[in-house]
C-alpha cells in the first residue's frame, strides 16, 4: 500500500485540498493518504520547509510527499521530482527543496507531464498528483520526468556570528505561537564556550536555556532547544508571537560575556 503525505498552502476551507485528495483516491485505490498540514501560510516555503524536515523521515521508506505550496496558481514553475533517503518528494521549484535537505539528494527530476488544459491553474492536481500515483504504481521516472540538477537554492536558514555575538532569525511560528530560529545547539554550544550570555528578544532579556515551559512561571518568557536541535523562544503558557510581536523573518542577537 503506497503511503502519500500532502503539505500544502491551500487551507481548511474550499474544494482545493479534497479536489487533490479525490485525484489520488481516484487513480490509487487504497493508498493511504496523511495530512501533514494544510495551513502553512499562503507562499511561505521555509514554513513548509521547516515542516517537512522535521517529519519526513519519520515515515516508511518509498513514501511520496506532495509539497503543494506557492504552487496553485503557478502553471509556469517546474515541478520536481526528488528522490533521496527512500523516500520522494514532488514540489515546484521554488527553493523549498534546498532548505529540506542537509546534503544534496541523490536524484532530482523536472517533470515534463502535460498538465490539463482546463485547468492549468491547479498544479498540484495536475501535475503532481499524476506524478505520485505514476511513482506509485512503480513506473519509471524517465518517462514523466528528466534529471534536473539546477533548481532554485535559498539561504534563508543561515545564522550569522562572530567570537561575540550570534544573529538568528524566526524560521517557523507554530500554532502556540512559540518562535523557532536558525540556530542549531551546537553552532551555539560553539561560540558559548561555557560563557554566560543574553538573548535579547524585542528588549527582553533571556539568560538561561531550559528543558522544559514550565522551568519558568506562567506568562515568563523561556528559550529552549526543540527535539530538532533548534533555538526555540516561547512565554509559558503565552503567544509570543502576538505579545511582542515576534513574526517569521525577525531576528534577535546573542550576546555573549
Amino acid at each position: 500500500m503506497s503511503v502519500i503525505t500532502l503539505t500544502t498552502d491551500m487551507g481548511n476551507s474550499g474544494y482545493y485540498v479534497a479536489s487533490l485528495k479525490a485525484a489520488l483516491i481516484k487513480g490509487l485505490t487504497g493508498a493511504s493518504i496523511v495530512d501533514i498540514t494544510h495551513t502553512i501560510r499562503p507562499f511561505h516555503v521555509s514554513s513548509a520547509a521547516f515542516v517537512l524536515k522535521n517529519v519526513y523521515n519519520q515515515f516508511p521508506n518509498g513514501t511520496i510527499h506532495i509539497v503543494a505550496v506557492d504552487a496553485l496558481n503557478s502553471p509556469n514553475t517546474k515541478v520536481l521530482l526528488i528522490k533521496t533517503e527512500n523516500q520522494f518528494f514532488i514540489g515546484p521549484d521554488n527553493g523549498l527543496f534546498s532548505l529540506v535537505f542537509s546534503a544534496p539528494p541523490t536524484e532530482s527530476y523536472e517533470i515534463t507531464i502535460a498538465p490539463d488544459p482546463s485547468s492549468l491553474a491547479f498544479t498540484a492536481k495536475d501535475i503532481m498528483a499524476k506524478t505520485a500515483m505514476h511513482i506509485a504504481k512503480g513506473g519509471n521516472i524517465s518517462e514523466i520526468g528528466s534529471p534536473y540538477k539546477n533548481y532554485v537554492l535559498l539561504t534563508a536558514w543561515q545564522p550569522i556570528y562572530n567570537d561575540a555575538t550570534i544573529r538568528t532569525s524566526v524560521v517557523y511560528v507554530d500554532e502556540y505561537g512559540n518562535c523557532i530560529f536558525n540556530l542549531e545547539r551546537n553552532l551555539f554550544e560553539q561560540v558559548r564556550r561555557g560563557r554566560t550570555f543574553s538573548i535579547d528578544v524585542k528588549r527582553n532579556a533571556i539568560e538561561q536555556i531550559t528543558n522544559t515551559y514550565n522551568d519558568v512561571g506562567g506568562g515568563e518568557l523561556v528559550a529552549i532547544f526543540t527535539g530538532s536541535g533548534l533555538l526555540e523562544v516561547a512565554i509559558n503558557r503565552g503567544n509570543i508571537s502576538e505579545l511582542l510581536g515576534l513574526k517569521e523573518g525577525d531576528s534577535v542577537l546573542i550576546s555573549f560575556e
